[in-house]
């Protein structure tokens, strides 16, 4: 038996970190979107007597090793649900590796709906996403295909309402940045500034990139810059170019713009490649049905 999921990227319209928990976790407020760029993620039921579960991805510059979140994703299901079988998973890579744009987090997501959906498991919404949250704090909000604000480690997830669909222009350095590195130099700097999320919201939906660009707010983003200064270069050159709304996602490296002027972001989009940049043109996700069987 097969299945093949979409796994979505995201952009964090604005990330609030509100400090480190105990758990060594931390507590944030997000506002995340989803793009039409994917991943593809496709899950074999093996036959019974299997002994183990293969993941293998189409790029080669990640190394997929057994502790990947894929992996730990189908471990921590088995566990839970104490089902015996054993999966092959092929990815098909779209999604920038240590961008921000949550490929891994996505990936992860995508292989816990196939299981479900391959099993026919009966699970709660509230099960699922305290399953998805021993993964990673992006991996809750790739259960859905809606914009959502997180809170919390990621498992709180309250639905907002978008009526703008811009598109997404995507630039990234051709360094990447760890999330685990760009977190442990937020917490050496501290978490002084933060962001009103409605404030944001209610920005978007007016659709004005100029007001937009004002008040979106990353936490991560001065950490990401201290230790890679080509994030501020593209943004700068981003916002010289004509672009209003310009930021940091996740924990970088990428950055994204948005604007309604197709034109003007089809020909930087060529233009920054030019350069060296890795680029990407795509669009705020226009759906609203969840894509996570329960």
């Amino acid at each position: 038996m097969i299945i093949i999921e979409s796994a979505f990227a995201k952009i964090n319209l604005s990330l609030d970190v509100l400090g480190k928990r105990d758990d060594g976790y931390h507590n944030l407020s997000s506002v995340m979107l989803p793009l039409e760029l994917h991943d593809s993620v496709e899950i074999h039921l093996l036959p019974k007597g299997a002994n183990d579960d293969y993941v293998t991805c189409d790029d080669f510059s990640l190394s997929i090793s057994k502790y990947n979140l894929c992996h730990k994703m189908i471990d921590c299901a088995r566990e839970h649900f104490d089902f015996k079988a054993r999966f092959i998973v092929y990815i098909h890579k779209n999604i920038f590796l240590q961008a921000g744009l949550g490929g891994g987090s996505a990936d992860a997501g995508a292989v816990l709906r196939g299981i479900v959906k391959l099993l026919k498991i009966k699970a709660s919404r509230e099960e699922l996403i305290e399953l998805a949250v021993k993964v990673g704090s992006d991996v809750p909000w790739s259960l859905f295909n809606k914009p959502l604000l997180v809170e919390q480690k990621g498992q709180k997830l309250d639905e907002i309402n978008v009526t703008k669909y811009p598109y997404v222009l995507l630039v990234k350095p051709k360094e990447g940045l760890s999330t685990q590195e760009v977190f442990a130099k937020a917490d050496e700097m501290g978490f002084d500034e933060h962001v009103n999320m409605q404030e944001v919201i209610k920005a978007y939906n007016e659709g004005d990139f100029d007001v937009l660009g004002e008040k979106v707010f990353n936490s991560l983003e001065k950490p990401a810059i201290a230790m890679l200064s080509d994030v501020q270069s593209i943004k700068d050159m981003m916002r010289a170019d004509g672009i209003k709304c310009v930021l940091m996602t996740g924990a970088g490296s990428c950055v994204f713009g948005l604007s309604n002027d197709l034109r003007l972001l089809k020909r930087l989009e060529i233009s920054y490649a030019k350069i060296g940049f890795k680029t990407k043109l795509t669009k705020i996700l226009k759906g609203g049905d969840e894509i996570c069987c329960f």
